[in-house]
């Protein structure tokens, strides 16, 4: 393709290109005639750099630049900044003199000496007058406290089931969850995510549109904030529970059980429910004998708890048990009582209705022991939660 034909093509002047092909940004082939006057003839490539070359012209990019680009690309980064750093300072001072311009007064009329000297008076004074940089400060720190209003709104029911739970986690040793609390709180968070999804929608909606759509999912989300609240405080960790022997005595921070002396005088400290056996390596493990270990608390608006604990022992260490908390008994008066293979001593004088219907507020300290297998039971339960759970030692097998 010849000269004229590129001019046409790519927009740029004859004179244009004939300065490239001179400062070497580009090399189209050419024929020389016997004068020689050179004529170019431009490839497909050739005319493709053009077009690039103009792009980056229209950046101002320098020739010297471009040629440096096509050099050495890897320092295109600091060719950019240095661009970047010129039309910032042109933009700076375009801004000082549409200032200046600005400041004139519009209702009279100004001779050339008059205004050449009003203008550079101007120029001497504060490019951005006191006013407009404190309506900007202003605008800046409205525009962060309505981000964070609305940030605070989105996510107060994840803050807010998030706190309650990391609370409850901490009361209970042993949380157990409940999957309906989960799922009423993962719906709460639905309106959060809308709202972080909706600037991210390709739908072609208007402004107002989506105005409506973002106030409305904000009051859904204050509006589902007590739900999210309730959910967490009554369902999402509704009790501590374990059963491993290895938990034995190990209770939660505020669980009653651990405020009652007789409590801590009933329950062994050092439960003889495990033998000390010798390992292949020469030393010793403990082996978990036949026990058993039941522990649940629940704290809603009131407590309800059960301690449970069995296992078997020698002949002499039966006796023995028996008679300690017998001498116990007798101190702090108490309950006899026979069921089924057991014989239970209720230390709570008075309640003589343990193995029946318990009362709506109960409390009971129980130590049943079973001749015939050198058996032995701990129980303590207590509740002020209206009888609404029944005490774990009715549903054993005596």
């Amino acid at each position: 393709m010849k000269i004229k034909a590129v001019c046409v093509t790519t927009g740029l002047t004859d004179r244009t290109i004939r300065h490239y092909i001179n400062e070497n940004l580009i090399s189209p082939s050419y024929t020389e005639n016997y004068l020689g006057r050179k004529t170019f003839s431009f490839s497909e490539k050739d005319i493709k750099e053009l077009n690039d070359i103009a792009v980056l012209r229209s950046f101002d990019f320098s020739i010297p630049e471009i040629r440096e680009l096509m050099l050495c690309p890897e320092k295109s980064m600091g060719i950019i900044e240095g661009i970047k750093n010129r039309k910032k300072s042109t933009i700076q001072e375009e801004q000082l003199l549409l200032s200046a311009l600005c400041g004139l007064d519009t209702e009279r009329s100004y001779t050339v000496a008059e205004l050449a000297e009003e203008l550079s008076a101007l120029l001497t004074e504060p490019a951005v007058a006191d006013e407009n940089i404190k309506a900007d400060i202003f605008k800046a720190v409205l525009s962060v406290l309505k981000a964070g209003i609305i940030f605070f709104i989105a996510w107060l029911p994840v803050l807010v089931s998030c706190m309650m739970i990391a609370s409850k986690l901490h009361d209970y040793q042993y949380p157990v969850f409940d999957k309906r609390a989960i799922l009423i709180n993962i719906l709460t968070f639905i309106p959060t995510v809308l709202i972080i999804l909706l600037p991210r929608l390709k739908v072609s909606w208007s402004c107002t549109v989506k105005r409506i759509i973002k106030c409305v999912l904000l009051m859904l989300c204050i509006l589902l904030t007590p739900v999210s609240l309730i959910s967490s405080l009554f369902y999402t960790v509704t009790k501590s529970e374990t059963t491993s022997f290895r938990h034995y005595r190990d209770f939660d921070a505020d669980c009653f059980a651990t405020r009652n002396l007789e409590f801590q005088e009933l329950f062994p400290i050092f439960p003889e429910y495990f033998v000390e056996e010798k390992q292949n390596d020469g030393s010793y493990q403990k082996a978990y004998l036949d026990s058993k270990y039941y522990y649940r608390y629940i704290e809603d608006f009131d407590y309800t708890y059960d301690i449970y604990a069995e296992w078997t022992l020698e002949e002499k260490a039966f006796q023995e048990e028996i008679t300690r908390v017998t001498e116990l008994a007798e101190r702090d008066g108490y309950t006899k009582v026979e069921k089924g293979a057991y014989q239970c001593v209720i230390l709570n004088e008075g309640y003589h209705s343990a193995f029946k219907k318990p009362s709506d507020n109960y409390e009971y300290l129980i130590f049943a022991y079973n001749e015939e297998r050198n058996r032995v039971r701990y129980i303590y339960c207590g509740s002020l939660q209206n009888g609404s759970e029944q005490p774990y030692y009715l549903t054993l097998d005596w």
